[in-house]
């Protein structure tokens, strides 16, 4: 008996057809490994991001909110004062024209006089004009809370790649574990195809039976004449 190894025997067969489903099995346990991996990744990390976003924009917000308190505050405080000093500095006004217009024109140096007044009237009138410019722009200011938000970080392409990896590795799985059943399916494939064949097979039979007697009579039939026209000669 020869020690060369045989492999073509059923035994050998049925170890390489087991090996080849381990295969299958890892390759698909390995897929779903990383690919699980990457998706949980993927999410706990967007996850994180998004809560620590969220954090750092309330934070900016309470602080942006406080800055515009502390404006407004500040603003309502300048009004008040803005309209203490527009009452002191009409009053002033007031009388200024007053003394204008009180100066005697009889005297040597009413020109004078009356223009320097005028001009120290005119001065109080402009800061008048400033204050109310100053209170316009208080009173139509925009307090609303700006503030830079913070943009979270997306990593659900971890989660898209581990999906991927999950179907290539269980497609290639599916391949190997084929490859390892491939003559189960063809058997039963054939077990499928049988009762259609034999069927055939029943069907063809006596037409290939009367075929095959009406071709033996024929035979018989030349054989006997010729032996016939033989005895006759």
């Amino acid at each position: 008996m020869s020690d060369k190894k045989e492999y073509l025997n059923e035994e050998w067969y049925q170890k390489v057809k087991k090996k080849i489903t381990r295969i299958s099995l890892i390759i698909l346990i390995v897929s779903i490994v990383i690919g699980g991996g990457l998706i949980a990744t993927g999410i706990i990390k967007t996850d994180s991001y998004k809560k620590e976003a969220a954090k750092i924009n309330e934070e900016r917000y309470n602080a942006a909110y406080k800055e515009s308190e502390e404006k407004v505050a500040a603003a309502k405080q300048r009004l008040s004062d803005i309209a203490t000093e527009k009452e002191a500095l009409n009053k002033q006004y007031d009388s200024k024209n007053q003394e204008c217009d009180s100066l005697n024109m009889r005297d040597s140096d009413w020109y004078t006089k009356v223009n320097q007044c005028h001009r120290e009237a005119s001065a109080i009138k402009s800061k008048i004009n400033d204050l109310e410019s100053e209170e316009f722009k208080l009173n139509n200011a925009n307090y609303t809370v700006y503030y830079d938000k913070a943009i979270a970080k997306n990593y659900i392409f971890l989660s898209i790649i581990g999906g991927i990896v999950i179907f290539i590795g269980g497609m290639t799985a599916l391949m190997v574990y084929v490859i390892a059943k491939k003559r189960e399916i063809r058997a039963f494939g054939i077990q499928q195809s049988m009762p259609v064949t034999q069927e055939a097979i029943d069907k063809m039979a006596p037409t290939v039976g009367n075929a095959a007697g009406t071709i033996s009579k024929g035979i018989s039939k030349g054989i006997k004449d010729g032996l016939k026209g033989d005895d006759n000669k």
